[in-house]
């Protein structure tokens, strides 16, 4: 092979996300999955342009890395971009070329990452524009491109393109990505609708969870310093990345067999999946399951991956990979109404806050963790700034902000999950026991932003008036390090109460 090619797709969250259409998310979420792998080895058979599987080094989560000959690698350099722009209008294709001189080295590959990167950040011209004249999308502000009536519609309206390929789509062929959860799944058995994710549910809730591997740059990178044979290179990131890839969707059917494989009859299941690749996954999700969800996936991807990257030990000599790899999540809770790219940032947002909080604390073993965030108004602003207005009472200089939580227990002085669901079994049995006065820790919370001392005089009366809720709940320590995990606690309590309006 003369060349190595490199693909990645730009665009993504932007694509899926400009609608809060459950099923027009569903469809974009399987087109960009398509993109690395069917549709690029499709495109491929199209132009006489031969896909070898062992030449393949990587394909998936928006990225192809690919070892080809000069003729393949100049057809599909001239045509890909523009037959992903038709496929997936609105989605922009970064590629890259690098010449080889001999066997694939690690320097051939930094050379490929540069160039991409340099790529990415040039503007590339869309190719849907339109003058000024002509008749837009209302919805999308797109160019205009056909009309289309949908169920809900009483007349035709018109669309942009990508909203009428998304349309056209049948259900049975957005079915792709949710089988890597469940195997030979029902077309009956699958949300359509945010309604059918909350029907099971008294209150309108809805997380959106984002969780990324960690560290996985610099083992990558590792990896390529510790092989010395040269001529194993190859291999070894292409079994690397499919080994990869099967270890986070096994992963994540743990989860799913976990807490949402557990549905009644008649019903749908609460869960729709929007990205899985690599090390990536993003989902919406009731909200009661969000948090059961993502602990059982983080901890379900350190197993997993321990157990499909023990290969490199014995065939290639690389002991980095023995005890597996880490991951950290966000959840975003919000309602059903909220514009959901301002939910999947937000989301992203509450993962990279959990990576800085993880690698502070080992940035070799970097731990697992997990950070979660209920949006309680519309209005929009990054998370540092949400957090200063709601996770901070100024007047008695406590902090709400309790997490990140670490999913294993054994670090002294962080907070950690089992601590947390500790007070949340305590909290559910004092509420089936119609256990009086929980309603008072909200109170309390809020008598914090007011006076301090106040809050002070409500937590000793809790302490007199009701001993039972003092007691289980451990409150002579609700706060450490001027910090209380109560409003945390609450929160996700109240995803479980009978109603919105039923809150502690």
């Amino acid at each position: 092979m003369d060349y190595l090619y490199g693909a990645s797709v730009q665009g993504i969250q932007e694509f899926i996300f400009r609608t809060n259409k459950l099923k027009e998310i569903i469809v974009t979420s399987q087109l960009v999955d398509n993109i690395c792998t069917s549709e690029f080895r499709a495109f491929c058979k199209g132009n006489d342009a031969e896909v070898k599987e062992k030449n393949i080094i990587m394909s998936a989560a928006g990225n192809i890395k690919y070892l080809l000959d000069k003729d393949d690698c100049e057809k599909i350099v001239r045509s890909f971009p523009k037959h992903i722009s038709n496929y997936a209008p609105g989605i922009t294709i970064s590629q890259a070329v690098v010449k080889l001189s001999g066997n694939l080295k690690k320097k051939d590959i930094d050379d490929l990452e540069e160039r991409l990167k340099i790529q990415r950040n040039r503007a590339d011209m869309p190719v849907d524009i339109g003058f000024m004249g002509l008749e837009r999308a209302r919805r999308t502000g797109g160019v205009a491109n056909s009309l289309y009536k949908d169920k809900n519609d009483t007349e035709e309206k018109p669309v942009d393109r990508a909203t009428q390929i998304k349309a056209s789509m049948r259900k049975e062929d957005t079915l792709r990505l949710f089988e890597k959860f469940k195997k030979n799944v029902n077309v009956e058995d699958v949300a359509f609708d945010m309604a059918d994710i909350t029907k099971q549910s008294d209150n309108a809730w809805l997380a959106i969870i984002h969780a990324d591997g960690n560290a996985l740059g610099l083992k990558l990178q590792n990896l390529a310093n510790k092989i010395t044979d040269k001529k194993e290179m190859k291999n070894a990131f292409a079994r690397f990345s499919k080994e990869l890839d099967m270890a986070t969707q096994e992963a994540a059917q743990t989860a799913f067999e976990e807490v949402i494989d557990k549905k009644e009859p008649n019903q749908r299941y609460p869960l729709r999946p929007v990205v899985l690749g690599g090390d990536d996954l993003t989902v919406i999700i009731r909200a009661d399951l969000a948090f059961d969800f993502t602990k059982e996936y983080l901890n379900a991807f350190e197993k997993k991956t321990k157990d499909y990257l023990k290969f490199m030990t014995s065939e290639f000599k690389v002991d980095i990979f023995d005890k597996g790899l880490t991951a950290c999540a966000g959840i975003a809770y919000i309602k059903e109404s909220y514009p959901f790219h301002y939910g999947v940032h937000l989301a992203e947002s509450l993962t990279a806050e959990a990576k800085k909080f993880s690698k502070g604390i080992d940035s070799e073993s970097v731990p697992s963790s997990l950070s979660f965030y209920k949006v309680q108004s519309s209005f929009i602003d990054e998370l540092e700034s949400m957090k200063a207005r709601t996770h901070f009472a100024k007047k008695s200089n406590i902090s709400f902000d309790y997490g990140p939580y670490l999913i294993a227990d054994g670090n002294n002085g962080y907070a950690v999950i089992s601590e947390l669901e500790e007070k949340l079994d305590t909290l559910e049995k004092l509420q089936k026991a119609d256990s009086k006065g929980i309603s008072k820790l909200r109170q309390w919370l809020s008598e914090l932003h007011r006076d301090k001392s106040k809050a002070d005089f409500m937590m000793t009366r809790i302490e007199t008036v009701n001993k039972d809720i003092y007691q289980a709940l451990k409150l002579e320590s609700a706060i450490k390090n001027n910090k209380t995990i109560l409003q945390d606690l609450i929160h996700l309590n109240t995803f479980k109460t009978q109603s919105d309006d039923d809150k502690l």
